[in-house]
């Protein structure tokens, strides 16, 4: 009997023992899967609705998100599809049979048909621009530059061709000539004269008064005629106020189906522009609309050895226009004395231009290489030039590019290269 109990026992501690393990491994299971469906319920959401929330890169502590990294790719979507379609229907216009071959079509369109099928180039283009634009809204804000509703108004509202107060008329330019004429120095070196260029001042503001100008075209050559001016009367608006707001909310909602931006976000890509504008212009404020230029001549050939026997002819007294008519193989000007006229910055091969800048007026330079061979360079004359409106616009972006690119090399940037995966191709391509 004994026995017995004894037994029923070992078997009731044994039966338990195994209920036991049945629970935790039961127990572990559920835990297991449980994981298995959390791990994938967190895929699932991760690419949907907690993407937009992960950071993509920040500047300075300020985060750029998945979200307003994919919106802003499918804008600069819609404009290359724009601009290549544009461009394309234009060509046709022409005759053109294809136009991406064409000279004068097939370098824009093929620029945008590159940034369109290139998730890394158009991902990449879009995250430079919202990192330069994280830079310029801090450095306004360092400056105390804003911009108010009122500005913003105005914006939007010049942007979709509404003007209450009438549409602004461009006034008359004065146009300045200069004959680039060298100084006494100059032409005792060489007695050929570059031909007369035209450099306009057009309502340049900020920069000069018009004594400035005056003393500056003098020292150059014939003084500047002012053209008459006049007040021009502002012209009737192009579509009234229920038509631009008609415009707008088109405009917006249009953006919104494409991309997913709010109104908010689409007022911030204007109020955007502006911070740029009005830190373009503190930026470049004391920029003149005048640039140092040079007037050279040259010689070029194919070897370094033939350069230096070029030099030592000149040292031993040779003619340079005869040498220049026998060795050089710059066939627009050899015949001429390698005559160059006088030019600016980002005119020449960039070797060449440092190189020119670099003498005095009379020296001649040791050889300079560049795509085209060896060149030796003389200087003939070196002055202050007044400059156009549109090259003085290029002077200015130049100077903010330069100031940017400072500012982006003191910052602290971090980019997340998971972008390169979460790149839209949306809108497709026309292609």
């Amino acid at each position: 009997m004994t026995t017995n109990k004894h037994i029923n026992q070992k078997h009731l501690a044994h039966a338990a023992v195994v209920k036991q393990q049945q629970k935790m491994i039961m127990t572990g299971g559920v835990v297991v899967i449980v994981a298995v469906v959390l791990l994938v319920l967190y895929g699932v959401l991760s690419n949907t609705v907690l993407l937009p929330f992960r950071n993509v890169a920040t500047v300075n502590g300020d985060k750029i998100s998945a979200g307003e990294f994919q919106k802003y790719v499918k804008i600069q979507r819609i404009n290359s599809i724009n601009t290549y379609t544009q461009y394309y229907q234009y060509a046709q216009m022409f005759g053109i049979q294809n136009p991406e071959e064409d000279q004068s079509f097939g370098g824009i369109l093929l620029e945008q048909k590159t940034r369109l099928s290139s998730t890394d180039i158009m991902g990449q283009s879009v995250l430079d621009t919202l990192v330069e634009d994280r830079l310029v809204r801090q450095e306004a804000e360092r400056r105390g530059i804003t911009v108010d509703k009122a500005e913003l108004d105005k914006y939007l509202q010049d942007s979709f061709g509404y003007f209450p107060d009438g549409t602004p008329t461009t006034a008359p330019t004065a146009t300045m000539y200069s004959t680039n004429e060298p100084d006494p120095e100059s032409f005792a070196i060489v007695t050929i004269t570059p031909s007369p260029t035209i450099a306009t001042t057009e309502s340049i503001e900020g920069t000069t008064t018009p004594e400035q100008v005056e003393a500056t075209a003098t020292a150059a050559g014939p003084t500047a005629t002012q053209a008459p001016t006049s007040t021009p009367a502002p012209t009737a608006t192009a579509i009234t106020a229920e038509g631009y707001k008609d415009l707008y909310n088109e405009r917006v909602t249009g953006f919104g189906e494409q991309t997913g931006i709010t109104e908010d976000e689409f007022v911030n890509l204007y109020e955007s522009y502006i911070l740029r504008e009005k830190l373009l212009k503190e930026i470049t404020k004391d920029l003149v609309p005048f640039d140092e230029q040079v007037w050279a001549r040259h010689i070029l050939v194919k070897t370094k050895e033939e350069a230096q026997a070029v030099i030592d002819r000149l040292n031993a007294g040779e003619d340079w226009v005869a040498i220049s008519k026998e060795v050089s193989i710059d066939t627009g000007s050899k015949d001429n004395g390698g005559d160059l006229g006088w030019f600016g910055k980002g005119m020449m091969v960039k070797p060449f231009e440092e190189a020119a800048y670099a003498l005095t007026v009379g020296q001649i330079s040791a050889p300079v290489e560049s795509e085209f061979g060896f060149h030796i360079i003389q200087l003939i004359g070196k002055q202050e030039k007044p400059i156009t409106e549109t090259e003085f616009a290029t002077k200015k972006q130049t100077y903010f590019a330069e100031f940017l690119a400072k500012l982006k090399e003191e910052a602290t940037i971090e980019i997340d290269e998971f972008w390169k995966t979460i790149v839209p191709t949306e809108p497709a391509a026309p292609f």
